[in-house]
């Protein structure tokens, strides 16, 4: 039997071991791959990617009884997400002087996902879906020129079609607010491309 987090989490309070790893590795696997596209997005990098979506499921099952059902198992999840990305970009910039101080070479894969992110092929020409793909590509560049939340605001709109009241809960910020940053990062994002 399958329950929903907050089914498991009031089951929690009266019956202890009521949890089984079946149960919420089905929650988990059932909201994986959004989280993963946002990760994605967000860093640009599909091995941080995968390694961080790792990471969000088992804060989630470590933190699972503080979870009070007020937003949904989504937004839940994809918060924590946003702010395991956040954490890793401050430990990167770290790690990025901490180098640079030591004059250490070691390789970071700055792979880029343009090819992860293609658009589906376009049967209709060959041009067409270059055309599609150089524009595509044009966006992101612009995405990533972005301060960190108008990029966050960006990619829970466009690349996941999240609702702003929704992308408001994810990112614990009012609805206006989320309002202004998307704004903002549009705006940007269309003088970057030359629209």
């Amino acid at each position: 039997m399958s329950l929903s987090l907050p089914a498991l989490a009031a089951q929690t309070e009266t019956c202890p071991t009521a949890i089984t790893a079946a149960d919420f590795d089905q929650i988990v696997r059932q909201h994986q791959r959004k989280v993963y596209r946002v990760l994605l997005l967000m860093l640009k990098n599909p091995e941080d990617a995968d390694n961080l979506t790792q990471e969000c499921s088992l804060r989630a099952y470590t933190s699972m009884r503080s979870f009070r059902g007020e937003c949904s198992v989504q937004t839940w999840l994809l918060r924590i997400a946003v702010n395991l990305a956040r954490d890793d970009a401050r430990n990167r910039r770290v790690g990025f002087w901490k180098r640079l101080l030591r004059f250490d070479d070691s390789n970071n894969d700055g792979k880029s996902v343009s090819s992860d992110l293609e658009p589906a092929s376009t049967r209709a020409s060959p041009e067409r879906g270059l055309i599609a793909h150089q524009e595509l590509v044009a966006v992101w560049r612009a995405v990533d020129q972005l301060s960190p939340r108008q990029k966050e605001v960006f990619v829970l709109r466009f690349a996941e079609e999240m609702e702003l009241k929704e992308i408001a809960e994810v990112l614990n910020l009012r609805t206006g607010t989320v309002k202004a940053q998307l704004f903002r990062a549009v705006t940007s994002v269309r003088e970057q491309v030359g629209r």
